[in-house]
Parts: C-alpha cells; sequence; structure tokens
C-alpha cells in the first residue's frame, strides 16, 4: 500500500545540474535496499523536546541489527519542534513486523525520558512502500 509519496531524507536531492547519474539505480546500504518504511509521528505534550532528541541521539542501536533493518532517520518539522518523526527503512514488511513483535523492540524503547507526556490524538504509525530513492 502507498501512503504517500516518500523520498528519503537522508539522500540529496536530484536536479538536472549537469549531473549524469544513472536513474535507475537504487538506494541501497551494506545491509540491503530499502522497499518498505515506517514512519512513527508523534507530539510531545509536555515541553520535553530536548530530552526526547537526546534519548533518540543516544539510543542503544539495539534495531541496526535487526534482520531486514536497513536504516533510520529522526526528523522534526522546522517550524514544530515538538513533532517529531521517526522513520526506519527495511528491506520488506516482514522484517518490520518481526522487528516490532520481539523483545528488543521493547528494550529499544527504555530510554524514553520519564515523564514524557504526547499529545495521544496526535500519535501515529503508517506503513509505506519505496517507491524510489
Amino acid at each position: 500500500m502507498v501512503e504517500s509519496t516518500l523520498t528519503d531524507p537522508t539522500t540529496p536531492s536530484h536536479s538536472n545540474s549537469g549531473s549524469h547519474a544513472d536513474p535507475t539505480a537504487q538506494s541501497t546500504t551494506s545491509v540491503g535496499i530499502a522497499a518498505f518504511a515506517v514512519r512513527s509521528r508523534f507530539v510531545i505534550a509536555n515541553g520535553m523536546v530536548e530530552e526526547v532528541r537526546a534519548a533518540f541521539r543516544n539510543r542503544p542501536h539495539l534495531v541496526d541489527v535487526a534482520p531486514g533493518f536497513v536504516k533510520m532517520a529522526v526528523l522534526s518539522p522546522s517550524d514544530r519542534p515538538e513533532e517529531i518523526w521517526l522513520m526506519t527503512y527495511w528491506t520488506d514488511r516482514q522484517s518490520y513486523v518481526n522487528w516490532h513483535g520481539s523483545h528488543l523492540y521493547r528494550s529499544s524503547h527504555a530510554g524514553i525520558p520519564k515523564g514524557l507526556k504526547l499529545i495521544g490524538a496526535e500519535t501515529e504509525i503508517r506503513q509505506l512502500d519505496v517507491v524510489c530513492t
């Protein structure tokens, strides 16, 4: 299911300024080609933006060794810093499903700052097919 047009936030935008990149080449990492992505979006309700950002910067990297994991990016809209988007990229949907149901997934959330409050109505998880990168 394609939820929206997805561009890879860690890949520079392509332009027609003399670049002769192979238009058929796909973005890969040492793990594999990203064919599936998940966007987890949440909004911080109680001003703990810096604590949440620090928690992501200091995360235990447990997902990094999950089978099928390609990469992760943590983003925040420039005009709304309390909103966080967690983008994970996977080789396939089943790899994400397996990770999401694992004990390592639960352990990866141990660093959530104590006292964090979210706006529940604005929490959302979207599964996306990667069309191209």
